[in-house]
């Protein structure tokens, strides 16, 4: 539970205030003075402060035992690794709440009644203070004070979790867009259009296909600028084309496949380019052998799309900064709550990404 603390103070004290008063007014209404007369009353005015008191030490001991109760709850989750369920906790602070608020009342106010009137403690747990309608109504007041106080975490909680949700969606179009950017970046294009130019020279046939799997590429990346997740079969035929143009620009330096069972998944969808960014890694982090290619494979492994790479790491001194996988990492926390698996072996890297069922 979310609590504003500032805010709740307020609010103990406004309800302090008021309940002080209630009780004074009934205590003193007998009392044949007028409301103008009672306000000036000294005894109507200590009593209403001493009211008061009892009131907020009653809610200081609700703090205190509630942080007590909250830290003792976090350390049990920490030791069974098992987060308690939210309705839970709340019922473990309500109950906290109702026995704090009836025993701080008694030992409150049979401390202020010695203080201030000389009462015994002996007096007061034998006298009419401990009688069925006084325990009944403290359990009322109790019960009444503590609903207001929910209402108000509740309303608090609500709030900052609109928040978050409003700035999870600000942090997802920042990281989709930057995405998209490094695929509409100007030195993407002007290195393909070079690629498309020395081919067509070359080989006129290659070349057509080449500009056909290039504008299947912008053309992707511009349907999907305002869609964070996608289909994987979409996804899919876009890499096939991402692959293709590679090997024409690298001279066949990726040998990529895909399994079969990658195929049947037709329902689940991934991060819109989250292919396309692992592929770029794979070229970007490794050296191209001399004979030979790279193998990276687009596989299944529990649940989860994994694509796979050899590694022929470039030599150390290559600076990364790896926000590439960062952006990806971040995406997923932040559509599927999920992150993703990274395995950097000696031989091999690879990448797990969570997939996400479609909703039909």
């Amino acid at each position: 539970m979310n609590v504003n603390w500032r805010r709740h103070i307020v609010l103990a004290c406004s309800i302090s205030v008021l309940i002080s008063l209630v009780i004074s007014y009934f205590t003193f209404r007998n009392s044949e003075l007028s409301l103008g007369e009672l306000l000036i009353n000294y005894r109507f005015l200590k009593n209403t402060f001493l009211s008061f008191v009892l009131s907020m030490l009653i809610y200081a001991a609700n703090v205190l035992t509630s942080a007590w109760v909250c830290r003792v709850m976090d350390k049990r989750d920490a030791k069974n690794e098992i987060a308690m369920s939210k309705i839970t906790r709340n019922a473990v602070f309500f109950v906290n709440g109702i026995l704090t608020s009836i025993v701080s009342y008694y030992l409150f106010l049979a401390l202020i009644l010695n203080l201030f009137y000389s009462l015994s403690f002996k007096a007061f747990f034998l006298g009419q203070h401990l009688s069925f309608g006084n325990f009944l109504g403290a359990l009322l007041l109790s019960t009444f004070i503590l609903l207001i106080v929910f209402t108000f975490a509740y309303h608090d909680e609500l709030r900052l979790l609109e928040l978050k949700n409003r700035e999870m969606e600000i942090e997802l179009q920042k990281s989709q867009i930057e995405g998209m950017k490094e695929q509409l970046s100007p030195h993407f294009l002007f290195n393909n259009m070079n690629v498309l130019i020395s081919t067509i020279q070359e080989d006129p046939v290659k070349a057509e296909q080449f500009a056909r799997s290039f504008s299947k590429i912008y053309r992707y990346v511009l349907e999907k600028l305002d869609y964070p997740l996608c289909n994987l079969s979409d996804e899919v035929s876009f890499i096939r084309d991402y692959v293709y143009l590679l090997n024409v620009r690298y001279d066949n330096a990726i040998a990529f496949s895909i399994s079969e069972e990658v195929m049947k998944y037709d329902d689940v969808e991934v991060p819109t380019l989250s292919l396309q960014l692992l592929i770029e890694n794979v070229v970007k982090h490794n050296v191209i052998p001399s004979e030979g290619s790279i193998r990276v494979e687009l596989r299944i492994e529990e649940g989860g799309l994994v694509l796979w790479n050899e590694k022929y790491a470039k030599p150390k001194e290559v600076y990364s900064s790896g926000l590439g996988l960062q952006n990806l990492s971040k995406r997923n926390k932040l559509m599927v709550k999920q992150d993703i698996e990274i395995s950097d072996l000696e031989d091999s890297f690879s990448v797990r990404i969570p997939l996400v069922r479609i909703e039909s």
